[in-house]
């Protein structure tokens, strides 16, 4: 199980990467992603994530084989992981969607590349990690920098947008990808649409980008697909995290929203089988005030994009 220790980023990691988003550093990178992807040009976009990891690999090897103390490089390596996270973020966000899958794909063939090592003259196996987590299978800093760009940009993108990023996490963490970190995401997700007073909305609302689009600002239908997705993709995480009340999450991402409050839901900073309950029983409360008399069910596969969008059926996920 985790701790929260995990969700701590030494200084010296966070340091650099400040600079570089300060800087507008990493703003310029991932602008060049974006118009790649909005030109669905992801052929080129796979390359250059594959140069990152090469990169990563090439220095870490040096590193070892010249005896550099782990102080000094470090940092540096976990600068590119933030960077290749930066990268795929932007690439998922402005995808088409025939590509979504594509992205899904690298993140699981990464993962299943297992720990990165390094063998020594006296073969001595050197395991990298960042901050007590392993490349490539804790995927160091991916859940945390999924959630500062959620929480960073949410309100402003537009629904296609919001909901391209989450079919791509949602079907990683249903994928058994670090799904326990992973997972606040979806939390985050599940309390802006579900627990969060808000209007219904319109489904004619133009599908933009708004800079100046506040959080409150927000609709149900703003959100609603978003949560679908984390519904139906990542079920059986959620529902295994639901069953074991998994709670160990930082207070901002675990809390409650304040209709899960008002209807008693306890709040354990994270996943319960009565916030589950809660989930679901706001989900049908909406979907039935959209679509009265709706009936049948939803084709339940969840992998790759083959099921089509609509209510999940009667009694849950």
């Amino acid at each position: 199980m985790a701790s929260l220790d995990c969700w701590s980023i030494p200084q010296e990691f966070e340091n650099l990467v400040n600079t570089i988003r300060a800087d507008g550093s990493l703003k310029r990178m991932c602008e060049s992603t974006k118009r790649q992807a909005l030109e669905n040009r992801m052929d080129q976009i796979l390359p250059i994530i594959g140069s990152h990891l090469w990169n990563i690999e090439d220095q870490f090897k040096a590193a070892i084989d010249c005896q550099v103390p782990d102080g000094d490089w470090k940092p540096n390596i976990s600068l590119w992981i933030r960077i290749l996270w930066a990268q795929i973020y932007t690439a998922a966000r402005f995808s088409r969607i025939e590509n979504r899958d594509r992205l899904v794909i690298e993140l699981m063939l990464l993962h299943g590349t297992g720990r990165m090592t390094c063998i020594k003259e006296d073969n001595q196996t050197i395991v990298a990690s960042m901050s007590n987590h392993v490349l490539w299978t804790d995927m160091p800093f991916f859940a945390e920098d999924m959630v500062y760009f959620w929480n960073l940009e949410f309100a402003s993108m537009s629904r296609s947008q919001r909901q391209n990023l989450h079919y791509v996490l949602a079907t990683v963490a249903g994928g058994g990808i670090i799904s326990e970190k992973l997972c606040a995401v979806g939390i985050l997700v599940l309390r802006e649409a579900f627990e969060t007073r808000r209007e219904m909305g319109s489904g004619d609302s133009e599908d933009n980008e708004d800079e100046n689009r506040a959080v409150q600002d927000m609709t149900i239908l703003d959100l609603l697909g978003c949560a679908e997705l984390w519904m139906l993709k990542a079920r059986d995480p959620i529902m295994r995290l639901s069953t074991n009340n998994f709670s160990d999450y930082p207070r901002e991402i675990g809390r409650l929203g304040l209709l899960a409050q008002e209807a008693g839901v306890p709040d354990n900073g994270g996943f319960s089988q009565q916030r589950l309950k809660f989930w679901k029983y706001r989900f049908h409360s909406i979907i039935d005030s959209m679509r009265p008399g709706r009936n049948g069910r939803v084709p339940q596969e969840r992998w790759p994009d083959s099921y089509l969008t609509g209510a999940l059926p009667p009694g849950g996920i």
